[in-house]
């Protein structure tokens, strides 16, 4: 057997004299020489465990590591008994299988051979997937588990299920695989069952060999892991299930995109403006907000934005619930409604909502309209088509033949990526920012430049009322959020630098955020960001709350009498009109919003008209003028709230001197300004609605 080891010897010297021109360390490296005293950190007996053979890195002594290549080949010559001695092994590997395991030790999911060089270089030669290995984890403390978030998040998935073959680059995907299988990781969760993990391991190995045998260089290369879970979230039904090669590889075809996109570091493209979406350019040369016709010769060559009133677009928008029952669903409807109006019956809209707690009987205020399983809402100003759940409502949506459809609320997200896989000419649009799906793309509002302006006149109250207090009512840690409220206290601290903003969180278990405010005494509150409350009080946006004489009093309660200030407003309506004109227009698909690998990510403020600020006429004029400035300048693009310096409550965030925040800065803030009392809550404390939320975008998933 030496002719094996000679093969294998060259295969070696070439990753020698590779790693050699590269500059690279041409030896196994050695985990004593990378982490000098391992031996005194804690340790974990896993015992006899098969391990993948690719992610054995290295050894663990520096003994041995100069007779192997990087890639695990040999070096010695033919003529050594160390050559003898592994084509040895190869022949009992090829006649009968090793007969003891090897012995390792893992550190931050790869492992180091103390005993078995020679088995692992002949497995390696051999191309076999796994080895029997007697492992041992040398765990990391906790400085190290911060830096590496996803091994930490892999511990918790190993804790309930002892896989080490799913390998994962970014954090959130163990949860993702989680979720997808409906079932959780973490200290306090329950150990999966054995025939799930094995159902699992076997589902892997076939996704891996079918992307690997589909020979998609910018990925194949990689660990799947992620992919793995992005499959898993679009399939989660029978993704475990085992399926002919040719049926499970044409379903990885079908969500390619998706899956280049989980590997590209800069995954998420960002349109700022309306006017970088409007004038992005396309196939044909735009006259003003010409729509080509039916039958028209520019119709026939591109069909899909050929409309009319004849043949209109045709936009759906998916509720979680009625407009009636939700602050948020409230301004989305108007938002919808303001669509239909502008483009005089060449956009056509309906709404659909999903929610089962529609379909019970005893539901007030709806009845049926004759269809199985589907409910029509009562509220005449509302007309809304009512499904069990989302994924009805966007089928539903789908048969009524709308060619884009909004998906409002990111716990939509997962639905509407399975449904645009399915309908694939149908565009998809999520209400979220910063998820990275090329199927599906995502629309938000920049609403920290209001909140800073709400928050300037808030200090303006709270210097002169002499209190320094302001609430800020919250409702869900989502990328984004966080950016609103540390705008809000900045702008606050600009007027009254002695301000503490108290933040609370509507959406925690048992919240009375209201009345917590309250017993502090605190005067000025950043209220919900909508008039249309259900609670009939005309606390919204940014209030002065006073004791009330019996009778006068204008909150729920009718103890306080709340004066509105000002209103951050969503304009979603200004919105949608602009990203139905790209369709309408046939610059949506344009290459300079549509990029390679990338998702496209709406992200609008002021100077697009989809943020602003009302205020009240009891502002005084020295107030008005000065948001009034300062609005302009954010506008112009001469001020921007996070410029400065900017100091969390833990410390310096950002020096006079240091680069700007970027967007994506902006977007994933998980810190809190150095004047806020609160924090950013974990999911568990949050209600069953906000941890869905959550789940897909938060801050702290």
């Amino acid at each position: 057997m030496i002719d094996e080891y000679i093969k294998a010897r060259k295969t070696g010297e070439k990753e020698y004299k590779a790693a050699q021109a590269a500059g690279h360390y041409p030896f196994l490296p050695a985990l004593d020489y990378m982490l000098p005293g391992n031996d005194t950190m804690s340790r974990q007996k896993l015992g006899l465990i098969e391990i993948p053979v690719e992610q054995i890195a290295g050894t663990k002594t520096q003994a041995r590591q100069n007779s192997f290549s990087p890639g695990f080949m040999p070096l010695l010559d033919a003529d050594t008994e160390f050559a003898a001695k592994w084509s040895n092994l190869y022949q009992a590997q090829m006649s009968e299988g090793f007969n003891c395991p090897i012995k390792v030790y893992e550190y931050l999911h790869r492992f180091y051979v103390q005993e078995g060089n020679k088995r692992v270089s002949v497995s390696r030669f051999l191309e076999m997937p796994s080895i029997t290995a007697d492992v041992t984890r040398i765990i990391p403390d906790s400085a190290v588990l911060e830096k590496n978030p996803v091994y930490a998040e892999f511990l918790d998935f190993y804790r309930v299920a002892p896989l080490y073959d799913i390998e994962c680059l970014h954090a959130g995907s163990y949860t993702d695989i989680a979720d997808a299988l409906g079932m959780q990781i973490g200290r306090n969760a329950d150990k999966w069952p054995e025939e799930l993990v094995m159902s699992l391991k076997s589902a892997y190995w076939r996704f891996c060999e079918t992307v690997r045998g589909m020979q998609e260089s910018k990925i194949s290369d990689k660990p799947l892991g992620d992919a793995f879970a992005t499959y898993l979230r679009i399939y989660s039904g029978d993704a475990l299930d085992v399926r002919p090669g040719k049926e499970l590889e044409k379903r990885i075809r079908s969500i390619r995109k998706e899956l280049l996109t989980v590997y590209n570091i800069d995954n998420v493209s960002l349109v700022e403006t309306s006017e970088d979406a409007i004038n992005a350019g396309s196939l044909i040369t735009k006259t003003g907000g010409f729509i080509t016709r039916p039958g028209s010769l520019i119709g026939k060559v591109i069909p899909q934005i050929s409309y009319s009133q004849k043949h209109p677009l045709r936009a759906a928008f998916i509720y979680d619930w009625l407009p009636v029952d939700s602050d948020w669903i409230y301004n989305h409807e108007a938002g919808r409604l303001r669509l239909e109006r502008t483009y005089g019956g060449i956009v056509r809209t309906a709404a659909f909502v999903g929610n089962k707690e529609y379909m019970r009987s005893e539901a007030p205020c709806r009845e049926t309209d004759g269809a199985e399983g589907r409910r029509r809402s009562s509220e005449k100003e509302h007309s809304c088509q009512v499904y069990g759940d989302i994924r009805a409502a966007i089928d539903a949506a789908a048969e009524w033949g709308a060619d884009v459809i909004f998906t409002t609320s990111p716990r939509q997200m997962q639905d509407a990526l399975r449904a645009a896989i399915q309908y694939k000419d149908v565009h998809f649009l999520n209400c979220s920012v910063n998820l990275a799906h090329q199927a599906v793309r995502t629309y938000y509002a920049k609403l920290y430049e209001a909140k800073f302006l709400a928050g300037v006149i808030a200090g303006v109250y709270s210097a002169g009322d002499g209190s320094h207090m302001i609430g800020y009512c919250s409702d869900y840690p989502i990328y984004g959020t966080i950016a609103g409220i540390n705008a809000f206290a900045i702008g606050a601290a600009m007027t009254d630098p002695k301000a503490k903003i108290y933040l609370e969180w509507s959406t925690r278990q048992n919240a009375n955020w209201w009345w917590d405010m309250q017993d502090r005494g605190i005067h000025v509150v950043s209220a919900i960001d909508s008039t249309h409350n259900r609670d009939g009080s005309n606390a919204y946006g940014l209030c002065y709350v006073e004791k009330a004489a019996p009778g006068e009093g204008t909150d729920l309660s009718g103890e306080f009498r709340v004066s509105n200030l000002a209103q951050p407003i969503w304009k979603w309506g200004k919105l949608y009109e602009t990203i139905v004109k790209t369709m309408l227009d046939g610059t949506y698909h344009a290459s300079r919003v549509d990029r390679k690998d990338q998702a496209t990510n709406y992200w609008w403020g002021m100077i697009s008209g989809a943020v602003d600020i009302k205020l009240s006429d009891i502002l005084p004029s020295g107030t008005r003028q000065m948001i009034d400035v300062l609005r302009s300048s954010i506008m112009s693009g001469s001020f921007n709230p996070f410029d400065g310096e900017l100091k969390s409550q833990s410390g310096l965030v950002r020096s006079v001197f240091d680069r700007p925040l970027t967007s994506k800065d902006v977007i994933t803030m998980d810190w809190l300004n150095e004047n806020i009392i609160g924090e950013i809550p974990d999911a568990d404390s949050l209600n069953d609605e906000a941890r869905e939320t959550v789940s897909v975008s938060g801050i702290k998933k």
